[in-house]
Protein backbone atom coordinates (compact mmCIF):
# COMPACT_ATOMS: atom_id res chain seq x y z
CA UNK A 1 0.00 0.00 0.00
CA UNK A 2 3.00 2.22 0.72
CA UNK A 3 4.73 1.55 -2.27
CA UNK A 4 1.48 2.71 -4.31
CA UNK A 5 0.77 5.95 -2.40
CA UNK A 6 4.12 6.44 -2.88
CA UNK A 7 3.90 5.82 -6.60
CA UNK A 8 0.96 7.79 -7.14
CA UNK A 9 2.78 11.34 -4.90
CA UNK A 10 5.63 10.51 -7.24
CA UNK A 11 3.52 10.62 -10.30
CA UNK A 12 1.83 13.42 -9.08
CA UNK A 13 4.59 15.76 -8.63
CA UNK A 14 6.41 14.71 -11.53
CA UNK A 15 3.45 15.37 -13.67
CA UNK A 16 2.59 19.29 -12.03
CA UNK A 17 6.22 19.94 -12.80
CA UNK A 18 5.75 19.12 -16.10
CA UNK A 19 2.80 20.64 -16.63
CA UNK A 20 3.96 23.84 -15.05
CA UNK A 21 6.76 23.48 -17.06
CA UNK A 22 5.14 23.44 -20.66
CA UNK A 23 2.71 25.96 -19.84
CA UNK A 24 5.76 28.49 -19.40
CA UNK A 25 7.32 27.32 -21.74
CA UNK A 26 4.46 27.87 -24.08
CA UNK A 27 3.16 31.19 -22.89
CA UNK A 28 7.25 32.18 -23.69
CA UNK A 29 6.51 30.72 -27.58
CA UNK A 30 3.54 32.14 -28.09
CA UNK A 31 5.29 35.63 -27.11
CA UNK A 32 8.10 34.57 -29.29
CA UNK A 33 5.54 33.97 -32.30
CA UNK A 34 3.48 36.90 -31.76
CA UNK A 35 6.74 39.61 -32.18
CA UNK A 36 8.15 37.75 -35.22
CA UNK A 37 4.66 37.83 -37.01
CA UNK A 38 5.02 41.79 -35.48
CA UNK A 39 8.75 41.44 -37.65
CA UNK A 40 10.55 41.80 -34.65
CA UNK A 41 12.72 38.94 -34.81
CA UNK A 42 15.49 40.25 -32.56
CA UNK A 43 13.15 40.57 -29.45
CA UNK A 44 11.46 36.95 -30.70
CA UNK A 45 14.84 35.50 -30.55
CA UNK A 46 15.45 36.81 -26.97
CA UNK A 47 11.61 35.84 -26.02
CA UNK A 48 11.78 32.01 -27.40
CA UNK A 49 15.41 31.80 -25.06
CA UNK A 50 14.19 33.08 -22.53
CA UNK A 51 11.03 30.47 -23.13
CA UNK A 52 13.24 27.77 -22.79
CA UNK A 53 15.48 29.28 -19.38
CA UNK A 54 12.63 29.61 -17.14
CA UNK A 55 11.62 25.87 -16.33
CA UNK A 56 15.10 25.67 -15.30
CA UNK A 57 15.27 28.70 -13.35
CA UNK A 58 12.19 28.22 -11.59
CA UNK A 59 13.92 24.74 -10.36
CA UNK A 60 16.87 26.22 -9.25
CA UNK A 61 14.50 29.09 -7.15
CA UNK A 62 12.54 26.33 -5.76
CA UNK A 63 15.44 24.52 -4.68
CA UNK A 64 17.71 27.45 -3.25
CA UNK A 65 14.25 27.91 -1.12
CA UNK A 66 14.03 24.88 0.11
CA UNK A 67 18.09 24.55 1.09
CA UNK A 68 17.05 28.22 2.84
CA UNK A 69 14.13 26.59 5.04
CA UNK A 70 16.10 23.51 5.61
CA UNK A 71 19.07 25.51 6.66
CA UNK A 72 16.79 27.80 9.02
CA UNK A 73 15.35 25.37 10.52
CA UNK A 74 18.72 23.72 11.46
CA UNK A 75 20.12 26.45 13.14
CA UNK A 76 16.85 27.33 14.50
CA UNK A 77 16.78 23.78 16.19
CA UNK A 78 20.87 23.32 17.41
CA UNK A 79 19.87 26.55 18.56
CA UNK A 80 22.80 27.31 21.70
CA UNK A 81 24.47 23.80 21.28
CA UNK A 82 27.14 25.04 19.00
CA UNK A 83 27.61 28.31 21.57
CA UNK A 84 28.64 25.34 24.20
CA UNK A 85 26.95 23.84 27.30
CA UNK A 86 24.97 26.34 29.70
CA UNK A 87 25.46 24.74 32.75
CA UNK A 88 28.65 23.74 34.26
CA UNK A 89 30.28 20.74 33.87
CA UNK A 90 31.27 18.73 37.13
CA UNK A 91 35.14 19.10 38.09
CA UNK A 92 37.75 16.68 37.29
CA UNK A 93 39.43 16.43 40.67
CA UNK A 94 35.45 15.81 42.30
CA UNK A 95 35.53 12.11 40.90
Amino acid sequence: MFQFMGSVALAYLAGTGVVTAAAVMGKGMVRAVRKAIANDLRDAGVEALAALAVPAVLSYTAVSSLIGEVVNGASRLAGDALEGPNVELPDQDAA
